[in-house]
C-alpha cells in the first residue's frame, strides 16, 4: 500500500469506507484529489460530483466508468512526469 493512500477517518462526512460508495472512497483514499478540480477537468457539474461523493446520487455505470478512466489517465500522465 502506498504511503499516499490513507485509510481512517473519512474526509467526506457521509462516507463510511465500507465499499458502498467507491466514489467517496476514491476521494478519501487520495485526499490530494480535489473534487472540484476533477469535476471541472471532466466537465461534470461540481454539485453533481459532490452528490456522487456524498452518496445522495449514484452515477450510472457509464458515468462511473468515465470517472474511473479519467483517474487512470491522470495516473498515467503522472508516471510520465520528469523532474530534473
Amino acid at each position: 500500500m502506498s504511503s499516499a493512500i490513507k485509510k481512517g477517518t473519512p474526509k467526506h462526512r457521509s462516507c463510511t469506507l465500507d465499499g458502498e460508495n467507491p466514489i467517496c472512497e476514491l476521494f478519501n483514499n487520495f485526499p490530494m484529489l480535489n473534487v472540484r478540480q476533477v469535476s471541472k477537468a471532466m466537465g461534470i457539474n461540481y454539485s453533481l460530483m459532490q452528490q456522487y461523493v456524498n452518496g445522495r446520487k449514484r452515477p450510472s455505470f457509464e458515468r462511473a466508468m468515465e470517472i474511473e478512466e479519467y483517474i487512470h489517465s491522470l495516473g498515467e500522465a503522472l508516471t510520465k512526469v520528469k523532474i530534473g
